[in-house]
C-alpha cells in the first residue's frame, strides 16, 4: 500500500506542519504501508527528520507560490499512489488568499484524477471571528471563508480535529469523521518544575493574545519577582514580522525569554521547565495542539474562555483554568491561582494526563487507517489496509 501525504513539514515545528510530522511518524511506525511519500512544503532550511524510517520526503512545493498545486498534481500522477492524504488549513499554502484558494483546489483535482483522497481540515474559518483574526478580503472575507470550506471538503473523506466541526458539516451532508489531535508522543508525566515559569508556545500572530499576556505578566511580576515567561513558536505566515516587532516593544521587560522558533527535539524541554502553560488567545482557528501537549507531559493550563476552547476541553475531557477573553485582570487572577497552588496544578495535570491516555499516537494512527479504508471503499478499490492496532480502552 503506497500512501502519499501532502503537508507542510519540519523544520517548521508548530501548527499544522508539526501535526503532519507526528502523524506521519506514527503511520510509518505502524508497518501497514509498503511505501510512504511525503510531498512536503517548506520554504526554509530543509533539514530532513531522522526518525521517519523509510519514509520518502520530497520538498516539491513552496508555500506562497501559485506553482504549488501543479507541482503536487504532477508528482501524484507520476507516483500513482493507492491513497492520498492532505493535511490542510486555511493558510497552509501561503500568505495570499488567492494562493491558498488555488492550493486548496488540489485535493479536488486529485480526487477527480481517480485517487482515493482524504483531507484533514484543521480550521473552519467561516465559524470563527473573522474580524479578530484580521482575515484578508475585507467585506468579501465571509464569502471567501465559505468558498474555502466548499473547496476543502471536496474529498472522499474529510477529517476534522474538533467534533464541533464534524457535527456541523455532517448536518450539511458532508462525509466526515472526527479525529482529535491527541498526543504527539507517548504520555510522560514530567516531574514538576521548581521554576515559577509560564510558557507561551504557538504560532505567533496578533490573535494569539501574546500582548495581553505580556501586559498581565508585567502586573504579576511586580508582586512576584521570581515569575518568568518563555515565548516560543514560529511566525504565522500572514504576520511574518510580528515577533520581531513585539520584541522591539517589549524586549526591555525583565523575566521574559524570547525563544522564537524551537527545534522539535527541544520542545519537551520547554514543557519540562514550565509550571503553567498559557493560551491567551483572542480568537481560535481550531483545536489547540498545545493543550494536548500540556496534557501529554503533565502541565497545568490557563486558557481564554473562547467557545472553541471550551468545547475542545469537553470533547477531550480536559481541565483548564479559564479566564475571561481579553480581560487582563481575569488572566492575572487565573495565572495566580495556579502559580500559588501546587495542589491545583497537580490535580489538573493528573486529570488531563489520565484523559490523554485515550488519545495516544497509536489511536490517532488507527483512526486514520479507518479513514483511509473508508476512502478506498468509496472509490471501489479492492485494496484495504489490515492492521493489528488495538483500540485504546477508556480509563
Amino acid at each position: 500500500m503506497h500512501l502519499v501525504i501532502i503537508s507542510p513539514f519540519p523544520p517548521t515545528i508548530t501548527g499544522i506542519g508539526q501535526y503532519g510530522y507526528h502523524v506521519t511518524r506514527s503511520l510509518a511506525k505502524s508497518g501497514m504501508f509498503s511505501r510512504i511519500t511525503v510531498l512536503a512544503g517548506s520554504e526554509i532550511n530543509r533539514a530532513i527528520p531522522n526518525d521517519l524510517g523509510l519514509t520518502e520526503l520530497d520538498y516539491c512545493w513552496v508555500p506562497g507560490q501559485f506553482s504549488a498545486r501543479q507541482a503536487i498534481l504532477s508528482r501524484v500522477n507520476s507516483l500513482k499512489p493507492d491513497i492520498v492524504w492532505f493535511n490542510a488549513g486555511a493558510s497552509v499554502f501561503g500568505r495570499s488568499p488567492w494562493v491558498n484558494v488555488s492550493g486548496l483546489f488540489t485535493p479536488m483535482f486529485v480526487q477527480r484524477l481517480g485517487y482515493p483522497t482524504v483531507v484533514t481540515l484543521h480550521e473552519l474559518i467561516e465559524l470563527t471571528d473573522l474580524r479578530t483574526l484580521n482575515a484578508p478580503g475585507g467585506p468579501f472575507a465571509k464569502a471567501g471563508a465559505r468558498l474555502l470550506t466548499n473547496i476543502a471538503t471536496q474529498a472522499d473523506v474529510l477529517c476534522l480535529t474538533m467534533r464541533h466541526y464534524s457535527d456541523w458539516l455532517t448536518a450539511q451532508k458532508v462525509d466526515c469523521v472526527h479525529i482529535p489531535i491527541g498526543a504527539y508522543h507517548e504520555p510522560e508525566l514530567l516531574e514538576e518544575s521548581d521554576s515559577q515559569e509560564l510558557l507561551f508556545f504557538t504560532t505567533l500572530a496578533p490573535f494569539k493574545g501574546l500582548e495581553l499576556l505580556l501586559e498581565a505578566f508585567q502586573l504579576l511580576r511586580v508582586e512576584n519577582r521570581k515569575l518568568k515567561l518563555s515565548i516560543a513558536g514560529s511566525e504565522h505566515v500572514r504576520f511574518p514580522d510580528y515577533f520581531s516587532e513585539l520584541k522591539l516593544r517589549f524586549g526591555h521587560m525583565d523575566g521574559v525569554n524570547w525563544l522564537g522558533q524551537t527545534s522539535e527535539d527541544d520542545v519537551i524541554e520547554l514543557f519540562r521547565q514550565a509550571q503553567v502553560i498559557v493560551l491567551p488567545y483572542l480568537a481560535s482557528t481550531g483545536a489547540s495542539s498545545v493543550l494536548y501537549q500540556a496534557a501529554t507531559w503533565g502541565r497545568a493550563v490557563v486558557a481564554s474562555n473562547l467557545n472553541e476552547i471550551k468545547k475542545l476541553t469537553i470533547e477531550s475531557d480536559l481541565q483548564v483554568e479559564f479566564f475571561n477573553n481579553g480581560d487582563v485582570q481575569s488572566l492575572c487572577d487565573s495565572i495566580r491561582k495556579l502559580i500559588d497552588s501546587k495542589e491545583k496544578r497537580l490535580s489538573q495535570a493528573s486529570h488531563n494526563f489520565c484523559s490523554i491516555q485515550r488519545a495516544r499516537p497509536q489511536e490517532t494512527c488507527r483512526k486514520y487507517i479507518q479513514a483511509f479504508n473508508r476512502a478506498l471503499e468509496k472509490r471501489r478499490s479492492l485494496k484495504r489496509i489490515s492492521f493489528p492496532i488495538p483500540e485504546q480502552k477508556s480509563t
